[in-house]
């Protein structure tokens, strides 16, 4: 199954976020509060628990949402961070990017598990959105949940979450892009097909891209897909629905052509399509033990990553096959395996600083 490393901050991105944050204190809290703004109900969305909850320091804004009936597992929240541009130009309007979060991960991960939002912003004048996307749900709607286990996790991003941010936000809504990680990926690149008219650049990083019945590592994919549901159980163990919630009991039903983004290749033609993924190495263990880490640590940590290893075994084959059917249906797109790389933040952060200077072209920011 897909999902991110474990929801900790490492010493690169904690320096990388306080980095970032020194020019935001200066901003001052009252001014960034007063250029955020008031914010309102929008789509169906009601704010919840006290929130919305500003944090000027971060240039963010947290939601927290009653959805009215769309997703009854959890109350979900979205995060929706601003680039210093928006604070000192209160006319302006932005481009918008979606950006998923991975398997087990939450609205907050791509600030504050080891992504570099906020860095990233200080450099591109784009909005990003980050909502919760389910534990598990791989962007679909839960077509086979338990009664009053609604979990309509595509519907609430897109037809709420979006239409809410364009409401409170200074939004360009006809310039934007979509991209995540791991699940977020296939939630990426999914979402970015069936809807195409939403989103001028489409960006997966370790994110797979078939579920279909035509290789073992599409296998893997589908099984992913039916298993993950029971995963908000991690988050809410009386309302999670069970594994096959999300297209049913079938491990290939029909439904799945309709996600699955290599059957829908010519919904990519004429977008800007970025993809990367590592190949998951394990043999640099030997190399550690002569090192001068200590036999016991080396092996603690190498334990640690044979997990991300093995899903980056399945992820890049999985995506090279994507890439492929995209070459032969003479699709553009930007495609790199990385070598080295493995299925965490070290890779996933590059990937993002790597993606955002072409995808801002592509936004005309």
């Amino acid at each position: 199954m897909l999902r991110s490393t474990p929801f900790a901050p490492s010493r690169r991105s904690l320096l990388l976020g306080a980095a970032a944050a020194g020019p935001l204190v200066a901003l001052g809290a009252g001014r960034a509060s007063a250029a955020l703004g008031e914010f309102h109900d929008a789509a169906g969305l009601r704010m919840i628990d006290g929130s919305p909850w500003r944090h000027p320091d971060l240039r963010s804004v947290d939601f927290r949402f009653d959805t009215g009936g769309m997703v009854k597992t959890f109350p979900p929240s979205v995060r929706v961070t601003v680039p210093p541009s928006y604070l000192e130009d209160p006319d302006r309007r932005f481009p918008v990017l979606l950006l998923l979060h991975g398997r087990g991960g939450n609205s907050l991960e791509w600030t504050e598990g080891g992504g570099t939002v906020l860095e990233e912003t200080e450099q591109h004048d784009v909005i990003v959105v980050m909502p919760d996307g389910g534990a598990g749900s791989f962007y679909s709607n839960a077509n086979a949940p338990l009664p009053g286990r609604e979990a309509n996790w595509e519907s609430f991003i897109m037809d709420q979450v979006l239409p809410f941010v364009h409401a409170n936000f200074r939004t360009a809504p006809q310039r934007m892009a979509i991209g995540g990680l791991s699940m977020g990926g296939w939630g990426a690149l999914s979402l970015g097909q069936r809807y195409w008219g939403h989103f001028r650049s489409v960006s997966s990083y370790s994110g797979p891209a078939d579920c279909s019945e035509r290789d073992w590592h599409s296998w893997a994919v589908a099984g992913a897909i039916w298993i993950c549901p029971a995963f908000d159980a991690e988050k809410y163990v009386a309302t999670a629905n069970p594994s096959g919630a999300t297209w049913g009991p079938e491990l290939f039903p029909r439904i799945a052509s309709g996600y699955n983004p290599i059957e829908n290749l010519e919904r990519y033609r004429d977008k800007r399509v970025f993809l990367r993924t590592g190949d998951g190495p394990w043999n640099d263990f030997f190399d550690g033990l002569h090192g001068d880490q200590d036999l016991l640590i080396a092996f603690q940590d190498k334990l640690g990553e044979m997990f991300g290893d093995g899903v980056e075994n399945v992820v890049h084959p999985n995506l090279q096959s994507f890439s492929d059917a995209l070459d032969d249906a003479a699709i553009d797109h930007d495609f790199e395996l990385i070598a080295g790389a493995t299925h965490d933040w070290e890779l996933w952060a590059d990937n993002l600083a790597e993606d955002l200077p072409g995808m801002m072209a592509v936004l005309e920011a």
